[in-house]
């Protein structure tokens, strides 16, 4: 089984989202599985024109010659895809937004409907899993309310919405024992889910463990 990650994070390897990505990557090569992890500020991605060109000239293949064909190829091999990113102006990053739209030649021209949901189809027949993850520099889960519908429409089968996200980064000992403790919830998600393909009810309430009291994170952040 293969697990791959892109984060949408501008601050790359260096991101509070890298950092629970990592922890479940590292779950699911414990239970035996193939990882990737790709950071998308360090690959040249273009903006999708909206020429369609990839459905009807040159069917699956987009005009634009950038490191996108290189990172579809990485999406198509995939089992299990991890989409990341911290919430900006309450909802995904532009970085992630931006690889999601070049996803296209990956559909086709044909519509399709699903309880009155109505989308492009799949080019070729798809089996992958979606796992959704997310952090916000804020408490509160009210902060997810609009990443996690435009997560939705990949029908994630895992969701991870992690707030007091700064917590993640933190120098200091109190916090860090808390965040290793969240981190290897975040890890043991990741094997759970390469060795059943998927993850216990348990696991997942656990992963929204509070890291801090709210008032007390607000004097945290000096805020």
């Amino acid at each position: 089984m293969k697990f791959t990650a892109f984060n949408g994070s501008p601050a790359g390897k260096d991101s509070a989202t890298n950092r629970i990505i990592e922890a479940f990557l590292k779950g699911a090569e414990g239970a035996g599985a193939e990882t990737e992890n790709y950071q998308l500020a360090e690959y040249e991605i273009g903006q999708c024109q909206g020429c369609f060109a990839c459905w009807f000239q040159s069917p699956g293949k987009c005009v634009l010659q950038d490191d996108m064909e290189k990172l579809l190829r990485a999406y198509q091999s995939a089992d299990v895809i991890c989409f990341g990113s911290p919430v900006y102006s309450w909802n995904m990053t532009a970085l992630l937004k931006n690889f999601v739209d070049r996803l296209i030649p990956l559909k086709s021209p044909l519509m399709t409907e699903r309880e009155g949901n109505f989308d492009m189809a799949d080019s070729e027949k798809r089996t992958q899993k979606y796992v959704a993850i997310s952090n916000s520099g804020f408490p509160g889960e009210n902060n997810f309310s609009i990443i996690k519908v435009s997560f939705s429409c990949c029908n994630p089968c895992l969701e991870i919405y992690r707030n007091c996200g700064k917590l993640l980064k933190s120098k200091q000992a109190s916090v860090q024992d808390r965040v290793a403790e969240y981190l290897s919830i975040v890890e043991k998600a990741g094997r759970e889910m390469a060795s059943n393909r998927e993850v216990c009810g348990a696991t997942k309430k656990q992963l929204s463990m509070p890291l801090m009291e709210t008032r007390e994170y607000v004097q945290f952040l000096g805020m």
